[in-house]
């Protein structure tokens, strides 16, 4: 059951413990997608009938909230007018991990609206025409069952429900109440696939191109000994990644976008193991896994030294790990995820290079060391001047 009281959601859970979010109902809401104007860029920004921007339609990223900016509404002349009563999303991202951590965040307030709204209308990450495939999946999953909408110009809305972001990164990574509620009662509809699996999700597929561990195929191989599954989450649909970590007893993987997705879907029977592929690239991972499930996630860092490859423009798939596997076994063991039936001994310097050497070959690229680690643990920061 989940009613709407004075610009206020309250969705109950069980019988005398509701949740509450706060909302806020714009009459002639003026929507502005970002721009660059003479004065500088512009945000994308929601603004009340008299220009000041809507506090809830404000936008967290990257650990900081976008500034909204007020609006003369007597200059700005609107692209277009929508009629009707609207639900605001954001911003919608087009990468799948973004979309899921940022997109559908405010989607919680969406169930106790349904029959009050005509549909759902965002800003654009980048130019879109519709959702794609993989994007429609989802939200069909999650129950959004109206229209969505893109604003491509500034647009008057006759009222507009602006619900408070329910995720994002920095603050709000662990999620807010509702939000976690949300997702909850949306994904563990879904039904469990093979119980009782332990789970690898692999990046193999990938085949560096977008960075990971150079000797993933030796993890891969030593995981599959302990009896592991490998898993490539990308070849499957989304309703299908979610029944398997469902059924899951155990889920090992790399920091990335797919571990997003094992936070929102899992619960705390599930133990879950981040073996790290960048330096603290558990500072996201961590808060969201541990906020969702209500345990935190168990973190192998095992990095011996980064590299960057030169010929790579995006700067996180242009990175990539030389790990310990020996300090992988140790740490996997004594966590409880295998029994040491694999041999985890370290690789040879000459192995590791072998496979630096076949990297540089492939991407026809040089690879310069940007991070080491010294044989006591700590870490020595390679300076610009020496790469």
């Amino acid at each position: 059951m989940r009613v709407r009281l004075n610009g206020m959601i309250k969705m109950q859970r069980k019988a005398g413990d509701f949740i509450a979010e706060t909302m806020t109902i714009v009459e002639r809401a003026l929507a502005v997608p970002a721009s660059r104007t003479p004065e500088g860029p512009q945000q994308h920004t929601v603004v009340d009938l008299a220009g000041a921007p809507v506090a809830d339609a404000v936008t967290t990223g990257n650990g900081k909230a976008i500034a909204a900016e007020f609006v003369d509404r007597r200059t700005v002349q609107p692209a277009s007018r929508l009629a009707g009563r609207y639900l605001f999303g954001g911003v919608f991202w087009h990468h799948f991990g973004h979309f899921l951590f940022e997109t559908i965040t405010r989607l919680w307030a969406f169930p106790a609206l349904r029959d009050q709204i005509d549909g759902v209308v965002f800003f654009q990450g980048r130019k879109m025409e519709d959702t794609a495939p993989m994007h429609s999946s989802v939200l069909d999953i999650l129950g959004i069952d109206l229209p969505i909408f893109f604003i491509d110009g500034a647009t008057e809305i006759e009222r507009l429900y602006v619900p408070r972001q329910g995720c994002g990164y920095g603050g709000l990574v662990s999620g807010t109440p509702a939000f976690r509620q949300f997702m909850r009662d949306r994904l563990h509809r879904i039904e469990p696939a093979n119980p009782g699996s332990r789970l690898y999700l692999s990046r193999e597929a990938y085949g560096l191109r977008r960075g990971g561990y150079l000797a993933e195929e030796v993890l891969r191989t030593r995981l599959e000994a302990e009896g592991y599954t490998a898993y490539s989450p990308e070849q499957h649909t989304f309703r299908e990644q979610v029944a398997t970590y469902l059924g899951a007893t155990h889920i090992l993987g790399p920091d990335s976008s797919a571990m997003h997705l094992v936070g929102f879907s899992v619960t705390e029977a599930v133990q879950v193991g981040l073996i790290l592929r960048r330096l603290h690239g558990d500072r996201e991972m961590l808060p969201q896994i541990t906020g969702f499930t209500g345990r935190a996630p168990d973190v192998i860092d095992a990095i011996t030294r980064m590299f960057r490859r030169d010929n790579m423009k995006n700067p996180t798939w242009s990175l990539l790990a030389e790990i310990d596997l020996a300090e992988v076994g140790r740490r996997l063991r004594a966590l409880g995820f295998i029994d040491g039936r694999a041999d985890w001994r370290s690789l040879g310097r000459h192995e590791q290079d072998q496979l630096i050497e076949a990297c540089r070959e492939r991407f026809q690229c040089d690879l310069a060391t940007i991070w080491t680690r010294d044989g006591s643990g700590a870490a020595i920061p390679v300076l610009v001047g020496d790469v």
